[in-house]
């Protein structure tokens, strides 16, 4: 019975130590709670982390890829405006350099043609005092200036230009100056027809006689002729012409010069040699043969 009762405290004691120990531990209890719920949160959270980030990454793989598309998209582009840049310079860069050059050209010829019109309008201005200064030295009681008429003419016409600066030059050796240019007709004044028929008659004798200062005197001019196809040279009296077959040199008689057809006739290369052809000796020479031949002393 003893042994019972022993058993029976120790039971009830037991009882009451565990029930003390359980009421000590009870209050812990809703804070572990409360950490495994948390716990789950934070697992879920990171889950969610998780897909966030593969989410992301999906975006970020699906942006390079399409950032890859539009880089060769743009280089596509890029490609097609530079073929088309080409395209367009190999089409119109000519064409625009051809029409620049044609303006450059224009403008070359506009400023050479006012150049030459300014000359011309000096050389009119100049021939004009001239014959104002002759009109007062006639109203002093001075006889009137003598003018005689030529003529340069080349063929084809590129030769004229290679022409002009003999033919004025032969024209100042024998005392004349120009007065007046009007295409291919000269106005020169100084020297009466008169006294040059004299000069040019020992010009051709000269010549005839292959003289060595009759040669120097015409051999500028004779050059330039002989460069170009054909071509006469007309100074008062005096015919120089310049044909494929010859050059023929004459002085023509005072009165022939009187003929309004005459200037026409002897302007034409071949029309003007058969003319010098039938002179009379000592008005013609027959230059042809002496082109290559030094002149004699």
């Amino acid at each position: 019975m003893t042994v019972v009762l022993v058993l029976l405290c120790l039971a009830i004691a037991g009882r009451e130590l565990y029930l003390a120990f359980e009421r000590k531990r009870s209050p812990g209890a809703p804070e572990i709670a409360d950490i495994r719920t948390q716990l789950r949160a934070l697992k879920g959270t990171r889950d969610e982390l998780e897909g966030f980030r593969a989410a992301q990454r999906e975006r970020l793989d699906a942006l390079a890829r399409e950032q890859d598309s539009d880089r060769e998209a743009l280089g596509e582009a890029d490609a097609r405006i530079r073929s088309l840049i080409a395209q367009i310079n190999d089409r119109m860069v000519p064409d625009v350099n051809d029409r620049l050059n044609r303006q450059r050209e224009a403008a070359d010829l506009q400023r050479e043609t006012v150049e030459r019109l300014a000359a011309e309008v000096a050389g009119i201005r100049a021939h004009l005092v001239g014959r104002l200064d002759q009109a007062v030295a006639a109203s002093l009681g001075a006889g009137p200036a003598d003018v005689v008429a030529g003529s340069l003419t080349a063929r084809p016409p590129a030769g004229r230009h290679g022409l002009t600066g003999p033919y004025e030059g032969f024209a100042e050796r024998h005392g004349l100056r120009v007065e007046l240019t009007d295409g291919d007709r000269y106005y020169l004044s100084g020297r009466s027809p008169r006294a040059l028929e004299h000069d040019f008659l020992d010009l051709v004798r000269g010549l005839c006689a292959n003289r060595a200062d009759s040669f120097e005197n015409v051999r500028p001019l004779l050059d330039a002729l002989r460069d170009t196809g054909r071509g006469t040279a007309r100074l008062g009296p005096l015919l120089v012409v310049r044909t494929p077959e010859s050059v023929v040199c004459g002085v023509l008689p005072l009165a022939e010069l009187l003929r309004p057809e005459s200037a026409r006739i002897l302007d034409d290369p071949e029309s003007g040699t058969r003319r010098l052809r039938r002179l009379p000796h000592g008005r013609v020479c027959d230059l042809t043969a002496s082109s290559g031949r030094a002149p004699s002393g």
